[in-house]
């Protein structure tokens, strides 16, 4: 539930942090609420990367106390016709462009009123065709911490812009998994959950990456033998492949959105699931 004091505005972006771009969020918020509460998500999004920034709000989100304000700017239809939207869900409100970015995160915590961002007293006073983070986002942001209700700051629009991620494709006795996301560690991230992995590992399974075969999976990065890649559930719920010591990415020469085979395996070495 929400609570009665304004929780921290968290921001999600692509701006990375060799550019001011991110502290001018900062700044515009502070200017409008000096008592806000900032916390950074993220600013390495990779840039224009919709879906990697839905990924990871939707990872996040619960984590976060009730009443969070997530202003999260992934935007390469800046200035078009997509809409600004206010976004409250169940616990915490959302403030971004409606492009799929937020409807992951928010779906998960159940939407309860999405908002057209149409006030232009809640913007900053000249608003930039390709900087709507700093002009409309962040102002809004900052004003709705102060206490000011959704319905304030336009007019109620019925749905948000779905971004749906790949799901496994089924092939025989198997599964071609896309590759979600690769961490700063290098672990490969899947679209696959434990519970759908479950049954291969019951069977025995074989993921095929390029002319790599990985059959073992382990409960820890700690229990896996040195350079060599297996497979591991990772805090998210969704399985990933990882190299103890070293970098899997690089390893077996993986980028996000590549495809990957999973097949069941007759008879293969004992798991420690």
């Amino acid at each position: 539930m929400h609570t009665s004091t304004p929780g921290p505005i968290t921001l999600l972006t692509d701006f990375g942090d060799i550019d001011p771009f991110a502290g001018i969020l900062k700044g515009v918020i502070l200017s409008i609420n000096p008592g806000a509460v900032i916390v950074d998500l993220c600013h390495k999004v990779p840039p224009r990367d919709i879906g990697y920034g839905a990924d990871m709000l939707d990872t996040a989100i619960n984590y976060f106390p009730g009443g969070t304000i997530f202003c999260a700017v992934v935007d390469p239809g800046v200035g078009s016709s997509r809409r600004p939207v206010l976004v409250e869900t169940r616990d915490y409100f959302m403030v971004g462009p409606d492009n799929g970015l937020l409807w992951q995160a928010a779906r998960r915590n159940t939407i309860k009123n999405v908002v057209h961002l149409t006030r232009t007293r809640y913007f900053l006073s000249c608003v930039s065709p390709t900087f709507h983070g700093r002009d409309i986002f962040a102002p809004v942001a900052a004003h709705l911490s102060t206490g000011i209700l959704p319905a304030a700051f336009g007019e109620p629009a019925k749905e948000l812009t779905r971004f749906v991620p790949d799901a496994p494709e089924p092939v025989d006795k198997g599964l071609l998994l896309t590759v979600r996301h690769i961490d700063i560690f290098g672990n490969i991230g899947l679209n696959l959950t434990r519970e759908n992995f479950t049954p291969f590992v019951d069977k025995g399974f074989c993921l095929q990456i390029n002319d790599t075969a990985i059959t073992r999976y382990y409960r820890t990065y700690a229990s896996a033998p040195d350079n060599q890649p297996f497979v591991l559930t990772a805090s998210t719920g969704y399985m990933e492949i990882a190299v103890k010591n070293g970098h899997a990415a690089k390893m077996l020469t993986v980028s996000r959105q590549d495809k990957i085979l999973l097949m069941e395996k007759g008879d293969t070495a004992s798991n420690d699931m």
